[in-house]
């Protein structure tokens, strides 16, 4: 039996669904390119600005003078620097710790969703209309742009092509995303058996460049790295809805620093683990033996004087030649029965601050048995770490170390008890006051006197702690701002519910403070780790000086004088890279987050 239709009469008055509105890179064009005579007149000019930019970028890439060579010849000594050929198994291994990290939490968190067929479709054809622009303006030689717009052109027909194929199912949003990531990296691995970089030619010179696979030595790590990220998101994707596991990821992450950098990179040999355990032994059992009476609020009084008497003597340590870590230990006992009165609170609240306490003490000792230990890898400089490793150490310590920091002063900032209140801003404005470069010559300069003999630490140490000390000043200020603009009436209603100060700043204040900040805190994120390259001032070759100074000076094997423009663009565009994925990173949590929409 036929199915029967309604057909709707035309009636006056009726009322129907609206018609969808036109679509196509034609209506967009003229909707936002030639809408109005000043639009045409804008798009105009916007076009012969691109035209002469790309013209002048792409003719300074592929001008026969520059010497490509010096790059892709020291790639190595851009990357690490010296390391010894004898540790670079310490390189790979540290890779693929981040390696197996990123793939788990991939896979834990569900990081991906799906995209449909048109958009990835449009981002094929945008992508080879991008190139056939190139070949058609830029100043290549005519067999260059006729390669360029070729690639070009077939790209936006495959593209164009794909969509026409798969017609309505392109709108479908079932592709996912990590599968189209994943096939990416698939192609850059495989393109390391193909792609050919040019690099000097030692029988006729340097200007006469040859050309190399991209990798000869590495490709059967970047392999097994490759096999090692799709192994640990499948073991990943497995056990994942098993509870402990974000939480052992977590911890993963934050033990990930101290491993690779001081234990897998560095080899670092404690030298004084006997002393240094025992004394970290007794200030566990003797501390929190003091922390568990001061956190009782029956002991009054007495307690904000026992503390008293713990900061003086602290203080008084700095004047006494007695050991680093005794000094530090005792400052950190002083701050914390400072705060035992406000933050202790009753019941599991004082065991849980003795526990925090318990920890400060753990971290303190390892940190310091690290910073004074000495390193089993041997280089020709001082500091093991070079180029752009040591980028990476200084701007992922500073910014991990000063967040804790930087938090800490905003509440002491913002605290009602003046003594916390009065150190954290005059710690604040005295950092703040005083530019990044003078702190740094002070690390390396002034620093090693305020230790008593035979207390030395690396210069990389000394500057990374600077870095997080200055970096923790101005998160403090960025944090300051998001608690003021969390309401009263929050920290209100969390006594009215009888929360402690810790549970109120904890659960309440805190997450709307730092949610609101997020902009300023990657803003942070990325100045700290351009700010890195001020390294070279206090010698310490990071990836920029190693551009700028040693390089474009190798006269032996290869003559690379006067490639210091190449070195300098390979550079920014590393560095525009990283804070590119930074910007786009804090965007996404933006969105996920809700900033600036409720």
């Amino acid at each position: 039996m036929a199915e029967s239709k309604i057909v709707l009469p035309d009636l006056p008055g009726a009322e129907y669904a609206p018609e969808p509105p036109p679509q196509g890179p034609v209506v967009w064009m003229k909707e936002n390119l030639f809408s109005t005579p000043f639009s045409v007149l804008l798009t105009i000019i916007g076009g012969l600005i691109a035209v002469v930019s790309l013209r002048g970028i792409f003719g300074f890439v592929a001008n026969p003078e520059r010497i490509w060579q010096a790059v892709t010849t020291n790639l190595r000594l851009l990357m690490v620097q010296a390391y010894p050929d004898q540790h670079m198994w310490r390189v790979w291994v540290s890779i693929g710790v981040v390696v197996v990290l990123t793939s788990l939490s991939l896979a834990a968190w569900r990081v991906g969703g799906r995209t449909s067929g048109r958009k990835l479709t449009g981002n094929v054809m945008a992508l080879g209309g991008l190139l056939a622009i190139i070949g058609l303006v830029a100043d290549f030689p005519f067999e260059m742009n006729v390669t360029w717009a070729g690639i070009g052109l077939a790209l936006a027909g495959m593209g164009y092509m794909i969509r026409r194929m798969m017609g309505e199912r392109a709108k479908a949003e079932n592709i996912p995303v990590l599968a189209v990531a994943g096939g990416l990296v698939i192609g850059l691995v495989a393109s390391l058996w193909v792609l050919q970089v040019p690099v000097p030619d030692p029988d006729t010179g340097i200007r006469a460049a040859t050309t190399e696979l991209l990798a000869n030595t590495t490709r059967i790590p970047w392999l097994l790295l490759l096999i090692t990220g799709f192994v640990a998101y499948g073991i990943g994707i497995a056990i994942r809805d098993w509870k402990p596991s974000r939480p052992m990821l977590v911890a993963g992450w934050a033990l990930s620093y101290p491993v690779i950098f001081l234990h897998i990179l560095r080899g670092t040999r404690m030298n004084n683990l006997s002393d240094y355990l025992l004394i970290g032994l007794a200030f566990l059992v003797v501390g929190t033996a003091i922390l568990y009476a001061l956190v009782n609020l029956e002991i009054g009084e007495s307690g904000r004087l026992i503390a008293g008497i713990l900061l003086i003597a602290a203080l008084l340590t700095w004047a006494t030649p007695v050991l680093i870590i005794i000094r530090l230990l005792l400052l950190i006992l002083a701050a914390f029965a400072l705060a035992a009165p406000t933050f202790g609170g009753s019941g599991g609240s004082k065991y849980r601050y003795v526990g925090i306490y318990a920890g400060a003490v753990v971290v303190m000792v390892y940190l310091m048995l690290l910073a004074t230990g000495t390193s089993a890898v041997q280089t020709q400089s001082a500091v093991p770490f070079g180029g752009f490793m040591i980028t990476w150490l200084l701007a992922i310590g500073a910014v991990a170390l000063s967040f804790p920091i930087g938090v800490i002063l905003a509440l002491a900032r913002t605290s009602s008890l003046p003594l916390f209140r009065v150190m954290a801003t005059v710690y604040i404005e005295l950092v703040r006051g005083v530019p990044l470069i003078t702190w740094l010559l002070m690390s390396v300069v002034v620093f090693p006197f305020l230790f008593p003999e035979g207390v030395e630490f690396e210069d990389v140490v000394k500057v990374l702690l600077f870095f997080t000390f200055f970096s923790a000043a101005y998160l403090a200020e960025n944090v300051r701002g998001g608690l003021q603009a969390v309401s009263k009436g929050q920290a209100e209603a969390s006594n009215a519910l009888g929360m402690s100060t810790m549970q109120r700043t904890a659960f309440i204040t805190l997450p709307q403070a730092l949610r609101a900040v997020i902009p300023a805190l990657v803003g942070q994120v990325i100045a700290t780790f351009k700010d890195t390259s001020l390294v070279a001032i206090v010698g310490l070759f990071d990836i920029l000086l190693i551009a700028k100074n040693v390089v474009p000076n190798q006269s032996q094997p290869f003559n690379f004088l006067g490639s210091i423009k190449e070195n300098l663009v390979v550079v920014a565009l590393v560095y525009w890279i990283f804070t590119f994925i930074f910007s786009r990173v804090s965007q996404r949590i933006e969105r996920n987050l809700g900033v600036g929409e409720r």
